[in-house]
């Protein structure tokens, strides 16, 4: 009988946290689903240690791959899936049990979500400083599709093991791709432009491990430059398609850093923290065209500051996303 929901469990020298990840699910409320494990070349006995398990587990099917990376390891586990939805899980990571429940629940109700995240937690405290602190509390106030939508060029909005998604929405965009950047940003973005609509539950269902060897620590996909190169590519097939050209709002180091990556697509460049009046000329130099609403493109690191700029920008009747972006 074809599960409801299949599991995709990308898996590579994960052996000392692999029993409690497994558990987690085991565990779930949600009982109707299988579990596609991608042993991608690991060399620490992480395969041999999900055989042994599928032995004790009907629900695990365990599929073993040279070393191709972990978009690779995940379309391959997409090709083995069943279920019509499909839900991330990574081996080191904890799922809730009432996570597969309440995804499932809130998909079944809403037929016009495609994506559906949940709060995260992330565990041990020793393990994480005050960066991935920030990044959680954004992460978690990000709930509503537009919300994510609009913070996509920051950071990644929504946790990747931490989803349920339909099926039909994945391959309509192709599954994952291989770029040597960050494949769940990508994802999403792509997902988006194809007019795919996301939602997060407003609970923490999922708790993502932090040690040294994560690779968001050790992969080089996930280099800052790399996140650059994602987002450029972005701009390119959306805000700044067709050879448009912007200016480019901020303040500091990431000022610098976008006007040398943004370089020709860029008119001028303005350094400013505030949102400036309309008349008012910004560090002496031209004001904002608030009238002509030239495209801006906005390099902020701090949600603070994107909101006052995104009020002074929507209380003028500019549109976020068509005359103005955020990145970061």
């Amino acid at each position: 009988m074809t599960p409801r929901l299949s599991v995709l469990l990308p898996v590579r020298d994960a052996r000392p946290w692999l029993a409690a990840s497994l558990a987690s699910l085991w565990r779930q409320s949600f009982t109707d689903f299988e579990v596609i494990a991608v042993d991608d070349g690991s060399s620490d006995g992480s395969g041999e240690a999900l055989e042994e398990a599928a032995r004790h587990e009907p629900r695990l099917r365990v599929v073993r791959t040279a070393g191709a990376g972990l978009p690779s390891a995940l379309n391959t586990a997409l090709s083995h899936s069943r279920g019509a939805l499909l839900a991330r899980h990574d081996a080191d990571d904890l799922s809730h049990r009432e996570r597969f429940a309440r995804q499932v629940e809130f998909l079944d109700s809403r037929p016009d979500v495609d994506v559906v995240g949940s709060r995260v937690r992330l565990f041990p405290h020793s393990a994480f400083g005050a960066g991935m602190r920030r990044w959680m509390l954004w992460h978690n106030a990000l709930l509503e599709h537009d919300a994510m939508k609009h913070e996509l060029l920051i950071d990644s909005p929504i946790a990747h093991g931490c989803v349920t998604l339909r099926r039909e929405a994945l391959e309509r965009v192709g599954g994952w791709h291989e770029h040597g950047w960050a494949e769940d940003l990508d994802l999403w973005i792509r997902l988006v432009e194809a007019g795919a609509q996301f939602e997060k539950l407003p609970r923490s269902l999922y708790s993502w491990r932090q040690h040294d060897r994560s690779s968001t620590r050790t992969d080089a996909r996930y280099a800052h430059e790399r996140f650059t190169a994602l987002k450029i590519a972005a701009l390119d097939r959306g805000f700044l398609a067709g050879g448009r050209r912007a200016t480019l709002v901020g303040s500091g180091a990431s000022l610098r850093r976008w006007e040398s990556a943004l370089g020709a697509r860029l008119t001028r460049t303005i350094e400013a923290k505030q949102p400036p009046a309309p008349d008012a000329p910004a560090n002496g130099r031209e004001p904002i065209g608030w009238e002509t609403r030239e495209p801006l493109v906005l390099a902020l690191l701090s949600p603070k500051a994107r909101r006052r700029w995104r009020d002074s920008l929507m209380s003028r009747g500019w549109q976020e996303g068509l005359h103005f972006i955020f990145v970061a």
